[in-house]
């Protein structure tokens, strides 16, 4: 009996010996891979990270982001440290207040997207130096982790920006999704607002259509002059869609991107009402409560706050109208789309049986017209996109209280 008792004490020893063992061994470390991160404070700016955990691309989601990203090398660094860069930066600027305003004032939102457990490590790591970040710098603030972006949506993101079909995107994992959209947002850094990126999509996806379509122009052409006809009523359709597309083009220009558009000045008249209140606000905060210039200070920012919503709603009824107008212009491109449609069902099936048999050819035609788009859209809008960072970087100037 006693042989047995011994027996089992030694089995129970070494059961809880490996159980120990098992429980204390050192976790693999997760390989980092592509995920997008989002730091909200109002501005809002997305980054995306590489398979070494450090920023690929840096991104603003709004107006207030493109200030605060322009001029700042983001780019190489890693999560953490783009997380201090950001939050060092907007303290800086105003968009954190320090002073006299309770830590709800001032919420740091952050949501990262990818694979598993990588992106939930990532989020702690991003978190903790937040908060870091916030205590050095002397701001109080909350650090809320926000839905992030999830699978689906990283689809349809990558649909939107990285010339990708939806069928490929499908297929396709969230790391790699994230993978799709870094390279597309590296390819538009520069391109600090929203309304250049979007002229450039829009721009670039219907330079890849009209690409395929003049390789099938060529193809009809080799088939000889029993096709001539057919030929003609193509190229005829074909210039038809490019020149709705330039004509779309021009008006999205003219629109949102001109300087002396309506959008614009609006823009601009936006810009400066927000310069104000957030100076106001951070100078509010520094004043001593019971002060004698704390209630006039109030006063100057509640009729600051009244302008700047003014301002905004003013922006945004000129924007709602800039879209609006492109409505028809949009359908007049549909209409010549239709009329293309209907003559390539009309082709003969060696026009098909060439474009599968050629799927390498054209594949690397269709790459060469994505590959030189850039420098196309760069040489055509290049004197814009450097004023427009000369006017971020001067209204940035202005909230850090530095010349101009």
């Amino acid at each position: 009996m006693k042989k047995i008792t011994s027996l089992v004490l030694v089995i129970v020893m070494l059961a809880s010996l490996a159980l120990f063992t098992a429980c204390n061994k050192p976790e693999e470390p997760v390989t980092p891979e592509y995920a997008r991160m989002t730091i909200d404070i109002n501005p809002s700016v997305e980054f995306m990270l590489d398979e070494e955990g450090k920023v690929a691309s840096v991104t603003a989601l709004n107006d207030d982001g493109s200030i605060l990203i322009a001029g700042e090398v983001f780019v190489g660094k890693t999560a953490e440290e783009a997380t201090e860069l950001m939050l060092t930066v907007a303290g800086e600027t105003g968009y954190l207040v320090k002073g006299n305003v309770t830590a709800d004032e001032n919420n740091v939102k952050i949501s990262v997207s990818g694979d598993g457990k990588y992106a939930e490590e990532l989020y702690k790591k991003v978190e903790a130096e937040a908060k870091s970040t916030l205590e050095a710098i002397d701001v109080e603030a909350i650090v809320t982790e926000v839905d992030a972006m999830g699978v689906e949506a990283l689809r349809e993101l990558a649909v939107a920006t990285a010339g990708i079909t939806e069928e490929e995107a499908e297929a396709m994992t969230e790391a790699e999704l994230c993978e799709a959209i870094s390279a597309a947002r590296i390819e538009t850094a520069l391109l600090l607002t929203e309304e250049l990126r979007e002229l450039y999509y829009e721009a670039k996806d219907y330079e890849i259509e009209f690409a395929k379509s003049r390789y099938t122009a060529e193809l009809i052409e080799g088939l000889g002059g029993l096709y001539t006809l057919l030929l003609n009523q193509y190229n005829k359709a074909l210039e038809t869609c490019e020149k709705a597309v330039d004509t779309l083009e021009k008006l999205r220009y003219e629109t949102l991107i001109d300087p002396d558009s309506q959008y614009q000045k609006a823009l601009v008249a936006l810009r400066e009402s927000k310069t104000e209140l957030l100076k106001q606000r951070t100078y509010t905060a520094s004043l001593d409560v019971n002060g004698e210039e704390f209630a006039s200070a109030e006063v100057k920012l509640g009729l600051d706050e009244e302008r700047y919503e003014q301002a905004l709603a003013a922006f945004e009824r000129i924007g709602e109208a800039a879209n609006l107008g492109f409505d028809s212009a949009i359908a007049g491109i549909e209409a010549a789309r239709l009329a293309m449609k209907s003559i390539e069902e009309t082709l003969p099936d060696s026009i098909e049986e060439q474009l599968t048999a050629d799927a390498e050819a054209l594949e690397t035609y269709l790459n060469d017209a994505k590959d030189g788009f850039f420098t196309e859209f760069e040489t055509l809008y290049g004197e814009d996109i450097a004023k427009i960072e000369e006017q971020l970087l001067a209204e940035k100037a202005k909230l850090k209280g530095e010349a101009a």
